[in-house]
């Protein structure tokens, strides 16, 4: 039994009795009693499950942006896609504007399928538009895998973008409205490790298959590609759709069952039946105020606020420099001299990796603010640090590489510990029930526009045929992060341990962002006494009031 299902039995004398009493339908337990939830991982596997199951069409998403900017390292590519330069250590380059393309048009895609997430999301449900999105993702690794051309390439990646744009949106709405408030964290950080880990182990393959001197060395990793496509779909028709999706699409009796289902016996009668009149509520109330124009809705009223909120959270990953590291870590290693830059950059991924492994505790412990302040600072601080190495003189090329491979490791660790979770979680959770998927959708291409904007740019700065700025590349990353700082100091609130409906409440009643934590929900207490009017036939009564500050 978890601590706060402790706490609320020891706060009534007769709870256990009632409690039985209201799993057999007999008496209904006292007023005070508010049910019995378990939120520990153990009583909720099925969740679990779902959610690594689910989420394992996210590898394909780390797995990509990690495979293909390695790519562009490997002869074998380099003689297909690239041409003969005595200036690298090669011997083999790619143009920039090439360079520029494959790396940017699978943003560019992203960005595009968010246009249609809302439309989609809303007429199709989460998991069919999951399902859409892994059937793009197989005929785009299809096209990759069979062109030697350039222009067949570019589409082929456009496609990718479009699939994953899908894929990232609908898999991070599904799990968050079928998990528990306090599994939330955790659960997001399950799905972060499938990104991480899918980058991590793409570049092993990768490094594996560098040297070879022909296509097999970059075909083999795209046939691994096809792995995660075929687990999700063999999987996802087992699976209950989101209830709260169903909800809103007038399905209440499927939506009841849904969350039976994947509450599995972790709450009792009384704690299922008071969560669902309150997501039940919730709905209602978006769809009484929502208007004809749905899309509309995301810049009007309370909405607003949120809109901005979650579009600046999507702008912190490109805004510290996450997608230079991503996707130009190898190449940016390989031009700067570093030896074994494969190698090199697999060890900095897993580092990456470790430091997700931390985020599972600190997720629905130190709250989201404060895993965001923390990691953009280190991320800007290590692009700080690779600029001033770059700019001082007298460095032995040894002595730079460690330097290197250590500031990009240190990037990896905070970006994946602190800052990769959390942003994908808040806004995650933050959207209006009726508009998360619009929200969602909208905030993640945002995000995909700066990335796409810094892979566009990034090789004028880096290849050698260009500007060849090197490392001091890092100094306008430092610059962007005080920014990204800012914006979390100002704008995003605290939500830690709350459920969907009361974040979306706190933003209904114009909560103050620094006053989240302090606030008392009284829409879940009208929720409660619908659920024991509907168990136990007792007139409820109670009105919708505001909620008040916890002093």
């Amino acid at each position: 039994m978890s601590e706060t299902a402790k706490n609320q039995v020891s706060t009534e004398p007769a709870a256990a009795s009632d409690n039985a009493s209201s799993r057999s339908g007999e008496i209904a337990p006292s007023a005070e009693y508010r049910g019995e939830r378990d939120d520990s991982l153990r009583a909720h596997f099925r969740f679990v499950w779902v959610t690594l199951l689910v989420a394992c069409a996210l590898l394909e998403y780390g797995f990509d942006k990690s495979i293909v900017g390695s790519f562009q390292a490997m002869v074998g590519f380099l003689k297909v896609f690239g041409y003969e330069d005595p200036r690298v250590p090669a011997g083999w380059n790619i143009a920039a504007v090439p360079q520029q393309i494959i790396s940017s048009f699978m943003l560019l895609g992203a960005f595009l399928s968010c246009f249609a997430a809302g439309p989609l999301g809303s007429y199709m449900g989460r998991r069919w538009c999951i399902v859409l999105g892994t059937g793009l993702l197989v005929a785009s690794v299809t096209m990759m895998i069979v062109t030697t051309s350039l222009g067949l390439l570019y589409f082929s990646r456009l496609v990718m973008g479009f699939g994953n744009g899908l894929v990232m949106t609908f898999t991070m709405i599904y799990v968050a409205e079928l998990s528990p408030a306090k599994l939330r964290g955790i659960s997001y950080g399950f799905m972060t490790t499938w990104i991480t880990g899918g980058s991590a182990i793409g570049l092993l393959i990768a490094n594996a298959t560098n040297n070879m001197d022909s296509k097999l060395c970059y075909q083999i990793p795209l046939y691994v590609l096809y792995a995660m496509p075929a687990v999700v779909v063999a999987t996802i028709f087992f699976l209950p759709e989101s209830p709260r999706w169903l909800l809103l699409n007038g399905k209440e009796e499927e939506a009841l069952k849904a969350l039976t289902w994947i509450r599995n016996g972790a709450y009792d009668k009384l704690a299922l039946q008071s969560e669902f009149e309150e997501m039940r509520l919730n709905a209602l109330h978006d769809l009484e105020n929502q208007s004809l124009w749905l899309a509309l809705d995301l810049f009007c009223g309370t909405n607003l606020r949120r809109t901005i909120v979650c579009l600046g959270i999507g702008c912190i990953n490109p805004g510290i420099g996450a997608m230079f590291i991503l996707a130009f870590g190898t190449y940016f290693f390989k031009m700067v001299g570093v030896v074994d830059p494969f190698k090199w950059i697999v060890l900095t991924q897993w580092i990456g990796v470790i430091g997700l492994l931390f985020a599972y505790y600190t997720l629905d412990r130190w709250g989201r603010r404060t895993l965001l302040l923390m990691g953009s600072t280190m991320c800007g601080l290590s692009m700080l640090a690779l600029g001033i190495i770059f700019s001082v003189n007298g460095i032995s090329k040894n002595t730079m590489s460690i330097l290197i491979i250590f500031l990009v490791s240190w990037f990896q660790f905070w970006f994946n510990f602190s800052v990769v979770p959390t942003v994908y979680l808040t806004s995650g959770e933050l959207p209006a029930q009726n508009l998360r998927a619009y929200t969602s959708g909208l905030s993640t291409g945002f995000g995909y526009v700066f990335g796409w904007l810094t892979t566009f740019t990034a090789p004028y700065f880096i290849n050698p045929a260009e500007l060849n700025w090197k490392g001091m590349y890092g100094y306008i990353w430092f610059g962007s992060t005080f920014l990204v700082v800012a914006f979390i100091w100002f704008m995003v609130p605290e939500v830690v341990g709350r459920s969907l409906e009361e974040i979306e409440e706190m933003f209904n009643k114009r909560v103050p962002t620094r006053d989240f934590p302090k606030y008392v929900s009284q829409n879940a207490e009208v929720a409660r006494q619908e659920a024991r009017k509907d168990l136990y036939g007792e007139k409820s009564g109670v009105m919708h009031v505001e909620g008040e500050k916890r002093v």
